[in-house]
């Protein structure tokens, strides 16, 4: 196993959401060797090879890892903190795993912003999403606070191409 443990040496309120928790961890070995191998393999992951640090959301979660540390926020509770320890102990592992005969990706990718998403959207201001504009639903999406599924135009058939594109946003966020 190349990480034993990660100790959460940290617990508080999150700040961007109260009804949440935040928390810090020590990781038990140096893993930034790995960042780039878990790059390649979450499709959503934002390496940053100057910090060296990896950030990845696991649904609205938001885990960022340095060589021997970890942050994370909106985390749900302390229960759900420690079995996002186990996940990311998981990811590190397999990844190193299998690291042979996996091609690192070095290069950092970026999230897409609102007007991003917007520009692929039908922007037909339907309100069918329940938001009343699609840049509304834009802004959501990329917050996580709505579903891709939830625009019923976006998935009629002459919008098959900008729903490509915004699927493959979905999975760079994470979702």
């Amino acid at each position: 196993m190349y990480l034993q443990d990660i100790i959460i040496t940290y617990i508080q309120s999150c700040v961007a959401d109260n009804s949440k928790i935040r928390f810090k961890g020590k990781l038990t070995e140096e893993i930034e060797e790995i960042f780039p191998y878990i790059n390649s393999v979450l499709k959503d992951a934002i390496y940053n090879k100057n910090i060296p640090s990896i950030t990845i959301r696991k649904e609205f979660r938001i885990i960022t890892l340095y060589k021997n540390e970890l942050a994370v926020s909106k985390a749900i509770n302390e229960t759900d903190a420690y079995e996002i320890v186990d996940y990311i102990k998981e990811i590190v592992n397999s990844t190193y795993k299998n690291k042979d005969s996996i091609e690192p990706l070095y290069e950092m990718r970026s999230k897409p912003t609102a007007i991003e998403i917007y520009n692929y959207l039908p922007k037909k201001n339907c309100r069918k999403c329940g938001e009343i504009t699609c840049i509304a639903f834009a802004s959501k999406i990329l917050s996580g606070e709505q579903d891709i599924n939830k625009c019923v135009p976006l998935f009629e058939k002459e919008n098959e191409e900008k729903l490509d594109v915004m699927m493959d946003f979905i999975q760079m966020m994470g979702y």
